[in-house]
């Protein structure tokens, strides 16, 4: 079947659960509501802070007051205009709100703020103050450096409640009907309006992806890297693909909860040696993806890398415990859950070492049950999964390893690096930040919340004879569907 010439279908790995910016927790709704609401600043395609809601924002010299001047010429989808109380109930309302994920969405960016502890009592956090119509004041408690970076994520979007929608002041209306969405321009929207005037975003599960691609039934799919697409844009021309920057990470996570299998830390040293000895297996398993196998987390750029040969070396000390970690497998069965084919292979990997999985052990998991599994029941030993990569800071880590991480989970929470990482974001000296992010990074190495196999570069793959991209628009961040223009 094919598309109405007037009507783009782009598809969407997964579904998106919520529209509620501060409850958003899953990659496809990050990327589902950027195109409804809007943050007071946003980072654009070089990883540079610049307005969005906001005109302009300066900090104090203690670095404990950031004062924002709200772009009150913008307008809601209900016509009516943004001011600065808007924030302050979009955030306090999203933490009355019972969090979707293991943490409320907002605690990683607000925990510092001036009376966020007492939140629960009080009703409102004391360290948000509206000034006027325009400017809004956030008092920390402390200084924290990517204190402005965390107010980026969609997750502090501005939104409220119009005649029963949730409305928002980005380019486009979001309806839902059916797991699908419609999205029509805000006529109320403030900058360029979208090059798409009638666009349905639907879930195309990465297995059908391809097949839908050239088919018609969708016309472009947005999170690309998570299907496999070969040789897209390299032989007919039939599909093309745009690849970004590296944009999420790779990962093979360990439930180390008290009681479980990976509670043993020499348990989870030796399956991090085992998986990284076979690194070229994850390379064929993802070869129609825009993957690049690393063991590290922090990016080559980034402060607290460390020498590719010291963390080998770190790697390395599992080996000796591999053949321990065999032999009681055999005794205590591990539950093995993925939700795509292209984890197969570490699947046969365990199987082939002689390591013993459980009978529902699966690399096909399929549907919203399998967040579940990682947010909620946490009853898998070994989960993968992927999660964004952010912008520059390595603090930016913390939204999934610390404390009150939005995307955490208990499963993959080691008190050592979670303690590393609340101290890191007291550091105002930036030439303090690479030795203590490489301690960071030693210990992702030795505790193994999860075995860091490599990185997926962010891709949009489009029908070239109904679509075309504005490339300056593809950043590290996963693009949405203001980077296309009708062909």
């Amino acid at each position: 079947m094919t598309n109405s010439r007037n009507i783009y279908t782009i598809g969407i790995p997964g579904y998106w659960g919520t529209l509620t910016p501060p409850l958003q927790h899953l990659a496809a709704g990050d990327v589902v509501i950027s195109h409804q609401f809007e943050s007071l600043i946003r980072t654009n395609e070089r990883g540079i802070i610049e307005p969005l809601a906001a005109n302009f924002w300066e900090f104090s010299a203690d670095r404990l007051t950031l004062r924002f001047k709200i772009d009150t010429s913008r307008r809601f989808s209900d016509g009516s205009y943004l001011g600065a109380a808007d924030f302050k109930k979009a955030w306090e309302d999203g933490l009355r709100m019972t969090p979707i994920s293991s943490n409320s969405s907002l605690s990683d960016g607000l925990a510092n703020l001036k009376g966020f502890a007492k939140f629960k009592e009080t009703n409102e956090i004391e360290g948000i103050r509206v000034i006027g119509n325009d400017v809004l004041e956030l008092h920390l408690t402390k200084p924290v450096r990517m204190f402005l970076e965390y107010l980026a994520g969609q997750r502090f979007s501005v939104y409220k409640s119009s005649e029963g929608d949730i409305v928002g002041t980005g380019p486009y209306i979001l309806r839902e009907k059916d797991k699908e969405l419609t999205l029509t321009p805000n006529q109320y929207y403030v900058e360029e309006a979208p090059k798409l005037k009638d666009v349905r975003i639907v879930v195309a599960p990465p297995p059908e992806a391809l097949k839908k691609l050239k088919s018609g039934e969708i016309d472009a799919l947005l999170m690309a890297e998570m299907a496999d697409i070969p040789s897209c844009g390299k032989e007919s021309g039939e599909i093309m693909c745009t690849d970004g920057q590296e944009g999420r990470h790779v990962l093979i996570n360990l439930n180390g909860m008290p009681g479980r299998f990976f509670s043993d830390p020499k348990h989870r040293l030796a399956f991090q040696a085992l998986v990284l000895k076979n690194t070229p297996l994850a390379e064929k398993a993802f070869s129609a993806r825009s993957f690049t196998g690393d063991s590290q987390t922090f990016l080559k750029f980034q402060a607290g890398r460390i020498s590719d040969e010291e963390a080998r070396a770190i790697i390395s000390e599992g080996e000796k415990h591999i053949g321990r970690f065999v032999e009681a497998a055999k005794k205590q069965p591990l539950y093995f859950a993925a939700n795509a084919k292209s984890w197969q292979w570490v699947y046969d990997l365990l199987v082939a070492t002689g390591v013993s999985l459980t009978k529902d052990s699966t690399w096909e998991f399929a549907g919203q049950g399998f967040w579940d599994l990682y947010y909620k029941t946490f009853t898998p030993d070994i989960l993968p999964s992927s999660a964004s990569i952010p912008d520059g800071d390595p603090d930016g880590l913390y939204h999934i390893l610390g404390k009150n991480g939005a995307i955490t989970s208990p499963i993959i929470q080691r008190e050592s690096i979670a303690i590393a990482l609340e101290e890191g974001r007291q550091i105002i000296d930036v030439s303090r930040l690479s030795p203590h992010y490489q301690i960071v990074s030693r210990e992702i190495l030795k505790e193994v919340p999860y075995i860091h196999v490599g990185y997926f570069y962010n891709r949009l793959a489009y029908n070239p004879k109904r679509l075309k991209v504005n490339e300056a628009l593809i950043g590290r961040h996963n693009g949405n569907v203001m980077v296309f223009q009708p062909q």
